[in-house]
Parts: C-alpha cells; structure tokens; sequence
C-alpha cells in the first residue's frame, strides 16, 4: 500500500557539505536551493545548520511539531545526523545529495542532479528500511573489522585535509597480515583467517566501496563478507576496482547472511561503523529492522 506523499516538509541544509581534502564539489547554497524548491513546487522551511547538534535540534523539533519529512540537504555525514534523530519516530527522511560520494543517496535510489533529487521529495513515497547497531551506536551503511577499518580512519585524516595521512595509510597496508577471527551468526560460528571482514547493511560504504552488491536496507539481514586469500595489495586492487559503485567479482570472498554478527579475534583488530571508530575486537553488530522511514523514487519501491 502506498503512503501518500508528505505535506509538512523541513530542509536542513549542511553549508559545508561537499568538501573533500580542503577542496569543495558543491556549488549549492540556500538562495539556489530555495529557488529550486519554488521551481519544483515543493513547499518547505529550509534551516542552514550550523553543526551536527544543531542539525539534530532542528530535526527534534520537527518532529515534536509533526512534520512528515526532514531532508538532508548535505553528505552522508549530514543524512547520518538527521537519520539518527528520526530513529523510531513517524517522520521520515529526504535526501538532496550535496556531498561528494553519497552512499545512502545511491542506496535508496536518489538521483545525484539536484534538480531530479528535489521532485523526489513531491512524487516520492515512504518506505522502512533497517538500521546497524553496534556498540550503542547506529549505522546505515557497514561495519568492519580489520584492514579496511585501519585504512578509512587514515581516509577520514586525509578528507580532513591532513594530506600526511596518506602515507600512514600506505605504511598501514604495508605492516597488516591476515588475522584469525572467530564470527558467530545467526546460526553458525565460523573461524577464518582474512584481511578484513564487512558487516554490510547495504551494498557501499566509504569511498562509494560496492562491499556487498547483494545487500539490502530491508530484508531485516547483514551481508557478512570475510575477504580471504587475498594478498595486501590484491585486496587494494581490489577495493580500487569497486569504488564509486563499481562492482567486480571476486571468488575470494565468502558471504553469510545474519541478523546478529559478534566478531572475536586473538589480537585486538580495529572496528568501524560507517564513520565511527568502534575500538578494537571484539564488537557486536545486531539489526534493527525497519526502524527508519525514508522518502525514496516511486520506482525504486
């Protein structure tokens, strides 16, 4: 059954959004995003957040209000703030995608253009998708342990604009060996020896990483992928080859499909969820299904 389309609408608009390295890739400001609004005849108040607490001030009080959208006019980073404050609640969450990789924008259907992204927000309709937990914290995207949590901390140094930060990842790659894991899912345990392993809610994560193409936001499931027999630099090739959406196969990689995940290892490997360092092993990640309504294409549904 479809959900009619929503008539209170909050924009909250991230100014910052798009910077990478130091370097903006969004020309978008309130005056064009207002005008695109009008021209779409998508009525709405727009806010220009001033941080990531004031983004969730404004996103709380729409909701105490009963608005029936907040959309994140900003990156992932942006989506995650307002997505968090929404959790559990009957408001759901519209995306303009302003940042420069935007994994939930592509997971949820969103035209990158802001002007085809805008008439989502008339024509679209509502639907419930899962959400990751993991050490008290949600995530959207995936979670992982070993290399590629070391790795993308260095990525989040080096989008900062700490340009050094490339060469500790590099010497990270160097010194990293495949570690002995031991996994316990839904129905099975499973010891492994791998690189890394991802907890994947939906299919990207990072740099437009395709981690898991198979995953889905509403199947009430994890994707969880361990990445074995590669060498360090076959798996950087590897990650090379499905960033930005590319997607390659690669025999290497074992996938389980599991509402719950708990990873333990003999030596402390690091952990991540989306953007958050979770610490080292062992970490818990579990689903929460549909806990999170979204605005997406009529066509995607």
């Amino acid at each position: 059954m479809n959900i009619p389309p929503p008539r209170r609408v909050r924009v909250i608009l991230n100014p910052q959004a798009g910077f990478k390295a130091g370097v903006s890739t969004n020309g978008c400001n309130p005056d064009v995003l207002n005008r695109q609004l009008a021209e779409s005849g998508v009525l709405a108040e727009l806010f220009c957040s001033q941080s990531e607490a004031h983004a969730t001030a404004l996103t709380r009080e729409a909701v105490e209000q009963g608005f029936d959208l907040v959309v994140a006019a900003g990156g992932d980073g942006t989506v995650a703030t307002i997505a968090c404050a929404l959790l559990g609640t009957r408001t759901a969450l519209g995306v303009l995608p302003l940042g420069s990789i935007m994994n939930m924008a592509r997971m949820l259907g969103i035209p990158r253009e802001l002007e085809q992204a805008v008439q989502v927000l008339r024509t679209g309709q509502v639907v419930e998708i899962d959400v990751g937990h993991a050490c008290g914290r949600p995530f959207f995207e995936c979670g992982s342990v070993g290399l590629n949590a070391a790795i993308f901390k260095e990525g989040q140094r080096f989008d900062r604009g700490e340009y050094w930060a490339l060469l500790t990842g590099l010497w990270v790659m160097v010194r990293y060996r495949p570690a002995r894991m031991r996994i316990h899912l839904d129905d099975r345990i499973v010891q492994t020896r791998a690189l890394m392993v991802t907890v994947a809610n939906g299919p990207y994560t990072g740099l437009g990483f395709t981690v898991a193409p198979g995953a889905r936001l509403n199947d009430g499931k994890f994707d969880v992928r361990f990445f074995r027999g590669f060498s360090r630099w076959e798996l950087v090739s590897h990650l090379g080859s499905i960033a930005f959406g590319r997607r390659r196969y690669a025999p290497q990689v074992i996938t389980h499909r599991s509402s719950s995940v708990r990873i333990e290892s003999v030596h402390p490997l690091p952990a991540r969820a989306d953007s958050h360092d979770l610490g080292t092993t062992p970490v818990a990640f579990q689903v929460r299904p549909h806990a999170l309504r979204v605005l997406v294409p009529t066509a995607a549904s």
